[in-house]
């Protein structure tokens, strides 16, 4: 990701939203000039979203939805590389198999707190790397860096 002081800095919390929403009626669009990022479906805040988006098509990139096999990774890296628990690790592995896996494995995750705030942490960081592999796939620079990347003084 490119940092530029003439470039818009994004709404990153909208831009979180966006990446997780599923939705599939809602679509999200960022707009390079402002940095905002733009909701269209049946429950738009503004009705006329679509109108300016589709008038200048060029300004607007839509902002694709995070695809379900890449979150299933992440359980799947998270249960393997970062549970210590072997009886932990087996229950959340087995939690990914068939339909409802991503169900199964949150509730796994109910009976060990700290375990699931480890895995709140951990999805909250892979998230943002991929919104940051977005933004750096379109060779897009932003006006400030997200605030998860700032170091404190």
């Amino acid at each position: 990701m490119r940092l530029a002081a003439d470039a818009p800095t994004p709404d990153w919390d909208s831009f979180e939203f966006a990446f997780e929403c599923a939705d599939l009626e809602v679509r999200s669009y960022y707009d390079t000039v402002t940095g905002e990022v733009c909701v269209t479906g049946p429950f738009e805040d503004d009705p006329g979203e679509r109108e300016r988006i589709d008038a200048d098509p060029g300004r607007y990139l839509e902002i694709d939805r995070l695809p379900l096999r890449e979150q299933f990774q992440w359980m799947e890296r998270f249960a393997l590389e970062e549970v210590g628990d072997g009886r932990l690790r087996e229950r959340l592995l087995r939690a990914l198999g068939g339909r409802g896996s991503f169900r199964r494995f949150k509730d796994a995750l109910l009976a060990d707190p700290q375990e699931r705030e480890r895995w709140f942490v951990y999805h909250a960081s892979a998230l943002r790397q991929a919104i940051e592999q977005w933004f750096a796939e379109r060779d897009l620079a932003v006006g400030a860096a997200p605030p998860w990347t700032r170091v404190a003084d």
